[in-house]
């Protein structure tokens, strides 16, 4: 057995100096045969071993009968072969000398046990020899900058490939081939594209990071199901972050809320893809919905690098085509630029009055006979300071390819800084003219408004992203050790509280009248009693709540009726006895929580609370531990937000406290998470009361669970 060698570098694998293509074939109906015809069509420069016992020749080309019969060993080979006899094949291939080899083969770690042993025995035995694979259960890759392709998608079926400085790595190499077709029918351009299928040796990070040091790559793209290293992605997506280049994602199951039960609302809300999205907001990886999109933002950022997008131009060619662009516009929080008097000067001067504002209207325009008013108008919008970039909205109209273009030659004079465009070609075949000149020119275009809303929207959260400041931890706040496992009773969930300095209100455990009307004569009414039991997650549902609590009396009659009213509707349920406390007022409901995300630990959440929890749906998810000011950022960005300023009559409420909470609650998460060795565990605060601005806030209601399910 030979020594284990080092693994080759992915810049190398990916430029190989030669492939043996496993099963190559002159029958296209064959994957062989597919894969061998496209390689050589592209003008691969390096040299091509086709393997195939049964020819002397193919396509030209000396055939060999195995890879052992090849003058010298292969960097790359490529196979599909029954699954059966991939691991004597990669075994050949290993001991033959070859750096990687591509796996097609399904059926492996994607089809249960078996098929995953399988696939751990082929990897350690290519690994032995320094060998390095991608699959299996792949689709191969694409590299358009190296003339590389080893993918066998009817999409490569092209007459040249489009070279452009944007990677592509995804999961799914069906995707992978439908994505190229549709990016190459719109003059999208790639430096390198990856399926990496099982990801049973390199996976996504690997090319993640090989795009971040290519030099031919300014964009990654990359299509997501899972993560196979979360914290080698944290630390990459911050290296991307310093090289300047945006790392778009488009990931799989974002409604997925996890298989686990849920013992809180902190735990359903803040699922596996809501503790992704913290990660990449806080990095500033952005996330959309539709992988097309991905690659028409990645062409716009490509075409206009580092510019940042925040006040739109609008010019369109119908009123009510600028009318609805803008109510869009609004919904995706998106806004118009405000023209200053001097741009307004100059569109008046060429349209009527009301016709010079923000959205353009062409159709308004003074004159007919007016030359080239589209160069004009374009030069005058984007000239404007507060216009970021300008969105040409075209419906059908006389000459739709002819305006086109005045508004591209206008975007692109001096006067108009070079600012990004975005065209929306609303027309069929009337547009396709323009659409072909567009193309030619290498500017961005889509076909619809929803897919603009999506490009801007995401090209605005990558402008707007602020990194996250060093998070310190409040002074005088102790480091929480280990405590209690299991689920945590109110009182001891709001010791852990106290404990890092998060107000709760006072409290006493009662097992009856007598102890309860004790408690209260200490306490002080008006009170709250609640049921206090491990089994019982939310006790409003089994009528154990009561508010409002005047009196003695009051507080017999209604202990007396929680008994019954918990007896009957959670008869099993183990009752420790029932909580006293004292009823606190406020001004605003929040819940506050944290857990621990199986691949990116600790997290914390905040939102709308008491009974608007579930109605609203109105959270944000943070990493622990969390710097004031994202919390702040956070809680402003919520919809109750408005809620926390001044409103008819009543004064603004302590963001300040909120955000001291936030962050004490992140350092307990993050405390909680070395003490428990990264066990999991939830903690809830629901209600969190807000007060007003300076009274503070408090928790008047939490659970835990620390180390078990």
């Amino acid at each position: 057995m030979n020594a284990p060698l080092f693994p080759t570098p992915l810049k190398t694998l990916l430029n190989p100096r030669s492939v043996a293509v496993i099963g190559a074939s002159e029958d296209q109906s064959k994957f062989g045969g597919r894969l061998y015809k496209t390689l050589l069509q592209h003008r691969y420069a390096g040299t091509v071993y086709p393997i195939n016992p049964g020819r002397d020749t193919l396509f030209g080309l000396k055939t060999f009968p195995n890879v052992a019969a090849t003058p010298d060993a292969p960097d790359m080979v490529i196979m599909a072969l029954p699954r059966d006899k991939v691991k004597d094949e990669i075994a050949a291939c290993a001991a033959r000398g070859a750096k990687a080899g591509i796996i097609i083969t399904s059926k492996f770690s994607d089809s249960g046990p078996e098929g995953l042993a399988l696939e751990q025995d082929i990897v350690a035995t290519a690994a032995e020899y320094g060998m390095r694979l991608i699959g299996p259960n792949c689709l191969g890759l694409i590299s358009p900058v190296n003339k590389l392709v080893l993918c066998s998608s009817p999409a490569l079926n092209v007459e040249q490939l489009i070279e452009a400085p944007i990677g592509f790595v995804s999961q799914s190499g069906a995707l992978m081939g439908t994505l190229f077709d549709r990016a190459h029918g719109m003059g999208i351009g790639f430096s390198h594209c990856v399926s990496v299928g099982n990801q049973a040796d390199l996976e996504l990070n690997d090319f993640a990071e090989f795009l971040i040091e290519d030099e031919r790559t300014q964009v990654i793209c990359s299509y997501v199901e899972g993560i196979k290293s979360p914290e080698r992605f944290v630390a990459l997506a911050r290296r991307a972050h310093a090289a300047g280049k945006p790392w778009l994602m488009v990931k799989a199951g974002a409604t997925d809320d996890g298989s686990r039960a849920a013992y809180s609302h902190t735990a359903s809300m803040a699922g596996d893809y809501a503790a992704l999205q913290a990660i990449c907001e806080r990095e500033n990886v952005v996330l959309m919905d539709d992988p097309l999109n991905m690659l028409s933002l990645a062409r716009a950022m490509v075409r206009y690098p580092r510019r940042r997008v925040r006040g739109v131009a609008l010019i369109t060619t119908s009123g009510g085509g600028g009318a609805i662009t803008a109510d869009q516009l609004s919904h995706a929080g998106i806004g118009l630029a405000r023209f200053n008097e001097a741009t307004r000067a100059g569109l008046a001067e060429h349209y009527a009055e009301g016709q010079a504002a923000n959205p353009i209207d062409i159709g308004g325009r003074k004159h007919d006979g007016t030359e080239a008013l589209g160069v004009v108008t374009a030069e005058i919008a984007l000239s404007d300071p507060s216009a970021d970039l300008g969105l040409m909205v075209l419906t059908t109209a006389p000459d739709v390819p002819g305006l086109t273009r005045q508004l591209a030659d206008g975007a692109e004079r001096p006067a108009a800084g070079g600012k990004p465009t975005l065209y929306v070609m609303l027309p069929g075949r009337v547009a396709a003219p323009a659409r072909a000149m567009l193309i030619e020119r290498g500017l961005p275009y889509v076909d619809t408004l929803a897919e603009a809303m999506d490009m801007l929207k995401a090209w605005k959260s990558w402008s707007n992203h602020q990194p996250a400041d060093t998070p310190l931890r409040p002074a005088g706040m102790a480091v929480t050790q280990a405590c209690a496992q299991g689920a945590l009773g109110e009182a001891a969930s709001k010791a852990l509280l106290a404990e890092a300095g998060i107000p709760v209100n006072q409290e006493r455990l009662v097992r009856n009248a007598e102890e309860a009307v004790a408690a209260a004569a200490v306490i002080g009414f008006p009170l709250v009693l609640k049921v206090a039991s491990p089994d019982i997650a939310h006790k409003s549902d089994v009528g154990g709540v009561a508010l409002n609590i005047a009196d003695a009396d009051d507080l017999r009659a209604r202990l007396a009726r929680m008994q019954a009213s918990v007896a009957q509707a959670a008869p099993r349920a183990r009752i420790d006895g029932y909580s006293l406390q004292a009823q606190e007022s406020g001004e605003l409901e929040l819940i506050v929580g944290a857990r621990r995300d199986a691949q990116f630990g600790p997290q914390v959440v905040v939102g709308a609370g008491g009974v608007l929890v579930e109605l609203l749906k109105d959270i944000a998810v943070l990493p622990a531990p969390v710097d004031a000011e994202s919390a702040r950022r956070a809680v402003q960005a919520l919809k109750v937000a408005p809620l926390l300023g001044a409103y008819r009559g009543r004064g603004a409420l302590d963001v300040d406290a909120i955000v001291d909470a936030i962050v004490r609650l992140g350092w307990l998460a993050h405390d909680l998470d070395k003490a428990t060795q990264g066990r999991d565990f939830e903690i809830e605060v629901n209600p969190l009361k807000v007060r007003l601005q300076g009274q503070g806030v408090v928790a008047v209601d939490a659970r835990a669970r620390i180390g078990q399910d």
